[in-house]
């Protein structure tokens, strides 16, 4: 790996390994006797993804979104985290079959990128290569503001190599991550809300609601037109995603207050 990138196991991860989905924990209310059980996941939760038209893939996508609200719920322990990115993988389009992805990650709460506990209470943009095994590799960890613009980019090297560059672009800095792809084809293309430890709807941010725009994605013969097809793996929260005719804006929603 190159531009100082960290090797660690703990990251928002595409691959049916780190989903956890209906475990149960015993928690007893404030002020009762009773004792309940809580179900929480870690997953995708609602994604829009989309796959080359060639067998050759990808070499090309860029998406711009805004940095939303910090979430009002950060779980028991503040052990939740939230995740919204854009991505390449090579699974073509089925979930779980992917060997690797590339993301530009938008970041809130707990992560193995982010080590100092006293920083999880703030989002960070940093740029992730995540092999099969879950093991992100991590470049630098960007700050960013609520309310801020920022820019994923993901670009194959036009040597006729199949090296990959990262880059998580915001106002205090660009975080690089470069990774030689070998002989993997990155033929899927997402759009994703991720959340860890989830289990009130008030874990995801207020506005409800992400929009993506500048939707960019090239093949070797230049722009691709994209047919983005919806994904809700958890609906408690109304999960959604509306796409414009063009495929140039993509919404991904939820409603926080369920």
């Amino acid at each position: 790996m190159k531009n100082g990138s960290q090797d660690l196991p703990q990251t928002p991860c595409p691959h049916e390994m780190l989903t956890v989905e209906g475990a149960n924990d015993e928690h007893t209310q404030s002020g009762a006797n009773e004792t309940v059980a809580a179900t929480y996941y870690s997953d995708w939760s609602v994604y829009a993804q989309t796959v080359a038209p060639k067998k050759t893939g990808f070499t090309k996508m860029t998406n711009t979104w805004t940095v939303p609200s910090i979430p009002e719920n950060h779980g028991p322990a503040s052990q939740s985290s939230i995740y919204l990115f854009n991505g390449l993988e090579d699974g073509g389009g089925v979930h779980g079959a992917a060997s690797v992805i590339l993301q530009p990650v938008l970041q809130y709460g707990k992560s193995g990128c982010l080590l100092n506990p006293t920083k999880r209470n703030l989002w960070y943009f940093s740029s992730y290569v995540v092999d099969g095994n879950g093991r992100a590799h991590c470049a630098d960890l960007i700050p960013v503001e609520v309310g801020e613009e920022i820019t994923g980019i993901m670009t194959k090297a036009d040597d006729g190599s199949n090296e990959w560059t990262v880059e998580s672009i915001a106002a205090a800095g660009t975080s690089v991550n470069t990774v030689d792809m070998g002989d993997v084809i990155l033929d899927s293309a997402y759009l994703t809300l991720e959340g860890m430890v989830v289990y009130t709807c008030d874990t995801y941010p207020g506005e409800g609601e992400v929009e993506f725009t500048e939707n960019g994605l090239q093949d070797e013969g230049g722009e691709v037109k994209t047919n983005w097809v919806e994904e809700v793996r958890h609906d408690e929260c109304n999960q959604g995603v509306e796409v414009d005719g063009s495929g140039e804006k993509v919404r991904l929603t939820w409603d926080p207050s369920l």
